[in-house]
């Protein structure tokens, strides 16, 4: 009895891990979508006000490939944007971003509202995944320049780039390993040599030496002055 309730946990638990490493597979593979909802706040009070600006679909993270829907701005938004662009102040962005799994997690970026102003209201929008094609972070930009007139447009136009982590070199290994057995088999055949200095070869053995005679010295100091004395 107590054996098959071992077998049944162990059982359990093979696949419990089975799963685990499947869907983290699924997870890496399965190229989902990507929704992000845009909020922005045009106020210059420590507290943002934020307004729904408009959506961003990712249809694919692995490609990168979207759709963008945007709100024109109002000219009392227009208005609040140079104010802010007047005092040097940040517009701020909040993006709700949805994956494919349902999960949900919220982001805050800024740039100085005086960029957006000089490109006309142009943005970029980059998209931050880890390795599981989920977000962590959404950051905006804005190329500028500076400026705190009025854009010669009310709508905006946004380039949206998605991000992914990059795979580092793979080492080679191979190559290192033959490296290796050709060392081994070199020695073997007695074909290493030993190009070496003296010094390089027997330091380990000199060294000590030193260290004995430097100490020998500085407890015998009597004996040292007497054999100088009989040699005058």
């Amino acid at each position: 009895m107590y054996l098959s309730f071992i077998v049944v946990n162990v059982l359990l638990g093979i696949s419990s891990l089975v799963h685990g490493i499947q869907k983290f597979q699924s997870e890496l593979d399965y190229d989902g979508w990507l929704q992000l909802r845009l909020w922005h706040a045009v106020n210059d009070d420590p507290v943002p006000i934020y307004t729904e600006r408009g959506n961003v679909t990712v249809s694919s993270v692995r490609s990168g490939a979207s759709v963008v829907g945007q709100s024109s701005l109002s000219p009392a938004q227009i208005n609040a944007l140079r104010n802010l662009a007047a005092h040097d102040g940040k517009y701020r962005l909040k993006a709700v971003a949805r994956t494919s799994s349902g999960s949900e997690v919220t982001f805050l970026s800024s740039v100085p509202a005086c960029y957006l102003l000089g490109s006309d209201l142009e943005d970029v929008l980059t998209i931050w995944l880890d390795t599981s094609a989920v977000p962590i972070a959404v950051s905006i930009f804005s190329s500028g320049p500076c400026r705190t007139d009025n854009p010669f447009t009310n709508m905006w136009t946004t380039n949206v780039i998605v991000k992914s982590p990059e795979a580092g070199p793979i080492p080679d290994t191979a190559t290192y390993i033959q490296k290796l057995e050709r060392e081994r088999e070199a020695k073997e055949r007695g074909e290493a040599k030993d190009n070496r200095s003296f010094l390089a070869k027997y330091w380990i053995y000199i060294v000590p030496a030193l260290i004995f005679l430097l100490i020998s010295s500085a407890t015998n100091p009597e004996a040292a002055s007497g054999g100088s004395a009989q040699r005058q």
